[in-house]
């Protein structure tokens, strides 16, 4: 296919943050009271703790911070662009025109500011301001999470009411390897479904029924009395309408997740009722990048990631780096930032 460019998309280039960069995980970000280096997988400090701040590496150079501004070290620690920015992105790949050759001449840059205004414009990796920035590939923004779909279009039907089964039909579908038509219908102001025969397959009792496609799979979500539960588009019972909260994940792992809230406890199971994490937590939200962050109720959090490993909730934040990364950001309940890996392992010390 044709590689499409425009100088447009440097807006997306010099505005996204650290974790759309490709990130080198072999040197981590490594703090020293207030003051940063960098150390490998072992936590052996490999460039010491002397900068106020740094970035991970990208494509071989690393951001930091000397008194106020920004420049750049290589993996040996050399400071290879002075530091004079205000600000200093990750540095990534990018394609300038080329009428010789296809596709244009491939070249790594950055977004980094000279002005006390923030106002960026793009460098090489030998710290020349470019007079145009280079086009990013399409393919490289990250794409939006999408969740499970949740179908709520109301059509139109004209099907005969069978001795007043229903008042109106709001949507229909089909259960693989069923032949009947499932209809979701209003009765006096609750809803339930039937099906072809005008069989009720689930009671007219609920306040609300919307249909849930999950990997080619009818769900219905339901409540009742404020409560919310799952019920499979067969009519049986999934998950019961017990939960003052039900939030449907399409995990990273494109597997299904429901975050459920039940007497102040939060719970995460699968759309089958099966439980992914059965300790109640005060809250539960879903990573974008993989995992379920969890918060105790003195509201300090940890994470969950899906082999079923998990860090204690000790910090007051905490965040996934990257899809598939090994490392998560933290926040110290004193407010600074530190790095960990999956095992726990803490890449700071106070």
């Amino acid at each position: 296919m044709k590689q499409k460019y425009s100088f447009l998309l440097v807006l997306l280039a010099i505005s996204t943050s650290l974790f759309a960069q490709t990130i080198d995980y072999s040197l981590v970000p490594y703090r020293q009271g207030n003051k940063w280096g960098f150390a490998d997988a072992q936590k052996n400090i490999v460039i010491a703790p002397k900068y106020n701040d740094v970035n991970w590496f990208s494509e071989g150079l690393a951001a930091v911070q000397i008194g106020s501004k920004w420049g750049y070290i290589n993996k040996q620690g050399k400071l290879v662009i002075p530091a004079k920015f205000t600000v200093a992105k990750s540095f990534r790949k990018g394609y300038v025109p080329n009428a010789n050759k296809a596709g244009g001449d491939s070249i790594l840059f950055a977004g980094a500011s000279l002005d006390a205004s923030g106002y960026e414009k793009c460098i090489t990796a030998k710290g020349v301001v470019l007079t145009k920035c280079p086009a990013i590939n399409e393919n490289a923004v990250v794409e939006n999470r999408i969740p499970i779909e949740s179908v709520t279009i109301e059509k139109t039907y004209s099907l005969p009411n069978n001795n007043g089964l229903f008042d109106k039909v709001v949507d229909d579908y089909k259960v693989p390897g069923n032949d009947e038509t499932f209809y979701i219908a209003q009765k006096n102001n609750l809803y339930g479904v039937f099906n072809s025969k005008f069989e009720t397959i689930v009671p007219f009792e609920y306040n609300s029924i919307k249909r849930i496609q999950s990997n080619g799979t009818q769900f219905l979500q339901v409540r009742k009395n404020e409560m919310n539960g799952i019920i499979k588009g067969d009519g049986v019972q999934d998950i019961a309408p017990e939960y003052s909260n039900l939030v449907l994940i399409k995990a990273d792992n494109n597997k299904d997740y429901v975050i459920v809230k039940k007497d102040g406890k939060t719970y995460v199971k699968d759309i089958m009722n099966n439980d992914v994490i059965s300790n109640s937590f005060a809250d539960i939200t879903y990573d974008n990048n993989g995992g379920f962050v969890v918060t105790d109720n003195n509201n300090m959090k940890g994470f969950y990631f899906m082999d079923n490993t998990t860090i204690a909730p000790k910090y007051a934040d905490v965040r996934i780096i990257n899809r598939n990364s090994k490392y998560l950001q933290i926040k110290t309940s004193s407010g600074k930032v530190g790095y960990i890996n999956t095992n726990g392992d803490e890449f700071f010390v106070e």
